[in-house]
């Protein structure tokens, strides 16, 4: 009977030590995959469509909609010398619920002599094999 009941008691601390460890082994994969997801940095292109310097917040319309961000870092330098009506990227991510950007990059306008050089075709011509009226050959 004294034996039985060792054995009963060994089975039963067995069993809570093993529920113990399988419970904390959960836990820090758990928090892994919750950091590595809210910080994914994603990108948008987009106009500037609103700008307040002083609470660091800009709005980015892009072509899947308008999204407002608070700034940091250096994104937050960038927005003294934007302008509403400008292109830009945007590098954010999520936090707490908010868009957070971390860069904010002035994308260059197209030039107009950028555009015409792209849609026209090469004006120069191959070397021309015709002979000129005006030489003579032997």
């Amino acid at each position: 009977m004294r034996k039985l009941f060792h054995c009963l008691a060994v089975l039963l601390f067995l069993a809570n030590s093993t529920e113990t460890v399988v419970a904390a082994d959960k836990k820090p994969a758990d928090k892994k995959a919750n950091t590595t997801s809210a910080a994914k940095p994603q990108r948008l292109k987009g106009e500037v469509t609103a700008l307040d310097v002083k609470a660091g917040t800009v709005s980015v319309k892009g072509a899947s909609g308008e999204k407002s961000f608070v700034t940091q870092d250096a994104a937050k330098d960038s927005l003294e010398i934007l302008k509403i009506g400008e292109q830009v990227k945007v590098t954010y991510s999520e936090k707490d619920k908010r868009l957070v950007a971390t860069s904010l990059r002035r994308m260059k306008p197209k030039s107009a002599s950028a555009e015409t050089k792209a849609k026209k075709p090469s004006t120069t011509s191959a070397p021309s094999t015709k002979k000129s009226a005006g030489s003579k050959t032997p």
